[in-house]
């Protein structure tokens, strides 16, 4: 069976949690999983590239899950712009694997309660629509 590569951060455990679960339950029919954490949504793509890159094991897709809250600096922003700038470089270094980014950046918790379950789930499922895409 196929393998997907679950790629979280450490970051709002609970929410993290349920956003693995969601995946876990939409792909777990479909392929095995294997999982990592890493410390912040910074770290997702250089720890999913070791992955793929040091692992016995061919990955047919990756899903990124985080978790990213406007504070009152302009972290948000660097931390946003660099972690979704990383993950398209490594789709693209990578083309015949589908990755999914499904790093929410919300401005405050209300907006990350009202799209965590509806985007995880979506996102989950646009993983399978890809590999299979890719696979054709």
């Amino acid at each position: 069976m196929n393998k997907v590569l679950i790629v979280h951060t450490s970051w709002y455990q609970d929410y993290i949690k349920q956003m693995v679960d969601i995946s876990s339950e939409s792909l777990s029919n479909n392929f095995n999983l294997s999982f990592a954490c890493a410390p912040g949504a910074i770290e997702l793509a250089a720890l999913a590239k070791q992955k793929i890159m040091s692992t016995n094991e061919k990955f047919v897709g990756v899903i990124f899950l985080g978790i990213v809250i406007r504070g009152g600096t302009s972290h948000y922003e660097l931390v946003t712009n660099e972690t979704f700038r990383s993950v398209g470089e490594l789709a693209l270094a990578y083309p015949n694997i589908a990755f999914i980014n499904n790093v929410i950046c919300v401005e405050n918790k209300e907006q990350l309660l009202e799209r965590l379950i509806v985007n995880t789930k979506n996102n989950a499922e646009s993983l399978r629509t890809l590999i299979n895409e890719k696979s054709s």
